[in-house]
Parts: C-alpha cells; structure tokens; sequence
C-alpha cells in the first residue's frame, strides 16, 4: 500500500514549517511548502509516475524529487522525522491551535521560553504574550480561545506523533498473540493527519485482552462484548474491535473506510455484507471494482473511478 499525494504533501507541509520553527533557511522551507501545495493538485499519483518521469512533473525538482521517491519506497521522511525528535512535543502540538504560524511559535519557544499548551495558556492568562512583537491583545485573546477549544478534544495527535508507536505496540501485541491476526484499522490505516486514537481489528477475544492489559498496567477504558479499549502510560487511547476469524476482514473494511464512503458502498447493487470474505480484495471482486487502499476511502466518488 502506498503512500497517496495528500499523504506526501502533508509530509512535506510539515517539514516546511518545523524548518521555520527551528530558523532554517527560508528559501529551503518555503520551497518545501511550495512542492506540497504543487503535489496536492497534481492530476496524477505519484506513485504511479515512473522514476524518469517524477523530475518532469511540476514543482518536482531534484531535492523534492529525491524526498517523494524516499517517501514512495519506505513510507517515512527522514528529514522530517530528525526534526519531529529534536521539536518538543508540546511545541509540535502547537501547529495546530488556529492562529499560530511558525514564526509565533518560534518566538513562544525561543524568546518565551515556553514548551507546552499549559504554560501558553497560562502565561495568556498573566497577560505576557500581548508584551512581545507580534502578539497584541486581541492576538493574545485569539490563542487562549484556540487552545481551550483544542483542549476539549484531547488526546489528538499528528499522524507523525504516533507512527512510532503505533507500530511498536502493533509488534507487541503481535508477539503476544502469535497464533492470532491483528490489522491496524480507522484513521490510522487511512493515514490521516490527525489521529484521536490507534484502532486494530483482531481475532482475539475481548476477556484475552483484558488479562493482557491488565497485567501490563493499560487502564481499561472500554470492554464490551466485541469491542474494548485501553490506555497506556503515553495517554494514548487503544482500541479493539474484537471478531471472529470469519468476520475479520469484513471488519477491517468497514473500519477503514469514511462514513460517506461506506454509506455509498453500501448502496451499490450486488453488495452484500453477510458473506464471509477472506480478504478486503474479495470484497472489491464481488461488486467488480478494482480494489481501492484505505487511505483512498474518504470520498465516494472514488468508487466510480475505481
């Protein structure tokens, strides 16, 4: 599966401004923002472009050209990852309170000395914002408003965030359920660029995991019937949906889809969700439209061009 060009802009947006962030060369940066906005609007995917022709495609110059084909074959930017380490987490979550570009976070880092939404809160509510350039009253008021409505929808993160994670603790649970199937599912598998939490289908029963989990200190969120969720030491929310071996593909499809998108699939004429299917390609076979990844689900429009 992949990487689509929605996924590479993003990739190369952020880079463009923790460059900012961290002073780097603007022209460098600016350059970078540019090729996503470029990648975005190409009418074609880059994953489909051969190697000869990648450099011929607008806005693709060497630099970016290299970066994409990085992208392409291993799903990652090391650029961006070597930033995303040495850049606060609180700092990365502040790309995205409305209101603050790079160059004000910059100047909240560097000059203010200030690495979390907490302490920005707070020191708008002392008033110290309004005291640097850049930041006049209504700017500051603007901020606090901002972070007291992200606030309320705690534990989002940026796909970069939790990439890492999310696949260390996929080879955990994988380690410890050997004879059992796992797949990530939801926005994670769709690769979207805010994540509220880290989903899997599995096979494994509800009562297995709650004995797992609790041995290794997750408080237990939720555990119903078929589905459960915890929560580890890095605040992270994870969430099962438990099915039996016949059910778990049909699952995976369901749960990797959009809500638009499943709702137009189920009105397509043949589709029936009772069979058991032993693979999301089986699926696509039996409405006979070419299989379509995860990441593609969000629009149903991309059915009829499938």
């Amino acid at each position: 599966m992949l990487p689509d060009n929605y996924y590479i802009a993003d990739q190369f947006s952020l880079l463009s401004k923790l460059m900012d962030i961290h002073g780097e060369n603007s022209f460098k940066s600016k350059s970078y923002s540019i090729a996503a906005y470029n990648i975005e609007r190409l009418p074609v995917q880059l994953s489909e472009v051969p190697d000869e022709k990648l450099y011929t495609l607008k806005g693709i110059g060497d630099s970016v050209g290299k970066k994409v084909q990085e992208i392409l074959e291993g799903g990652h930017l090391h650029a961006l990852e070597e930033y995303v380490q040495k850049t606060p987490t609180g700092v990365m979550e502040m790309l995205s309170i409305k209101g603050l570009g790079p160059k004000k976070i910059a100047t909240i880092w560097k000059e203010m000395e200030i690495e979390s939404l907490g302490e920005l809160l707070y020191a708008c509510h002392e008033n110290r914002l309004a005291r640097f350039k850049g930041f006049g009253e209504k700017t500051q008021k603007n901020i606090e408003e901002s972070i007291t409505f992200y606030q309320k929808s705690q534990g989002s993160h940026l796909y970069a965030q939790v990439e890492v994670y999310a696949q260390e603790s996929d080879k955990l649970f994988r380690k410890a359920f050997p004879r059992h199937e796992f797949s990530f599912t939801g926005a994670f598998r769709r690769q979207l660029e805010v994540i509220d939490f880290i989903e899997w289908v599995t096979t494994v029963p509800v009562k297995e995991l709650q004995v797992f989990f609790e041995k290794n200190n997750y408080k237990e969120e939720e555990a119903g019937a078929t589905n459960c969720s915890y929560r580890g030491p890095e605040n992270l929310l994870l969430k099962f949906y438990c099915r039996p071996e016949n059910e778990f593909h049909l699952s995976l499809f369901e749960t990797s889809c959009s809500e638009s998108f499943l709702t137009a699939w189920n009105e397509l004429p043949g589709w029936k969700a009772t069979p058991v299917y032993n693979s999301e390609d089986a699926i696509f076979a039996s409405v006979k439209i070419n299989p379509i990844p995860s990441f593609r689900r969000e629009k149903p429009a991309i059915i009829d061009r499938a």
